[in-house]
């Protein structure tokens, strides 16, 4: 049978699913930010700041990087 003036069915056989690859990580995970304020925590010899405070001076740290690898 022809569908049209072709030969032939113009069926095309089904594409094969793309695989796609999930989008690189750009935030810093908690996990991260926790790890990073640790080390600032034994770097200014464990004394001093609140706990906040390392965690917000890592994230800042950590995001500025995303940011940077994001542009650069």
């Amino acid at each position: 049978m022809s569908d049209g003036p072709f030969f032939g069915s113009s069926r095309r056989p089904p594409r094969a699913p793309r695989t796609r690859q999930p989008p690189p990580e750009v935030f810093p995970t908690p996990t991260e930010i926790a790890d990073r304020a640790y080390e600032l925590f034994l770097a200014n010899g464990k004394r001093g700041e609140r706990a906040a405070d390392y965690w917000r001076r890592a994230e800042d740290e950590l995001l500025d990087r995303a940011a940077r690898r994001i542009v650069g």
